[in-house]
């Protein structure tokens, strides 16, 4: 028995030869990219569950941060406002206390001049007679 073929029916092979062999390792890969797309919608719900929580997140904080910055604003305003009472304090407190030690500081130098007078100088001066 001997087989005879020429160059077509032997093209013919090779070319059912080729798509066999694209069939059989095109339906692995066919395979594969459906498990890669079920991978792919798993992680994407994943995704969204993780965006949902990071948006809660995010809301909180804006919400935290909007408490922080009035809190800030109100110290802020306490600051002023000490600072405006530290100026009047200093103000109305200082001429009088200034006042009141110079009268002290007076008060103490004509007591010392009163009362430790020179003895030897005793008032008057001496005649001459002639």
């Amino acid at each position: 028995m001997t087989i005879t073929a020429d160059v077509y029916d032997i093209a013919i092979f090779l070319i059912g030869l080729g798509f066999f062999i694209i069939a059989v390792a095109l339906v692995p890969a066919i395979l594969q990219l459906k498990r890669t797309f079920k991978a792919v919608e798993d992680l994407t719900q994943e995704t969204r569950k993780t965006v949902e929580i990071v948006n809660f997140v995010g809301r909180k904080v804006q919400d935290q941060t909007a408490d922080i910055e009035e809190l800030i604003a109100r110290v802020k305003d306490l600051g002023v406002k000490v600072t405006g009472l530290g100026e009047l304090v200093v103000d109305n407190v200082r001429g009088p206390v200034i006042n009141f030690l110079s009268f002290l500081f007076g008060a103490e130098e004509g007591f010392k001049r009163f009362f430790h007078r020179d003895r030897a100088k005793k008032g008057g001066g001496t005649d001459e007679q002639l």
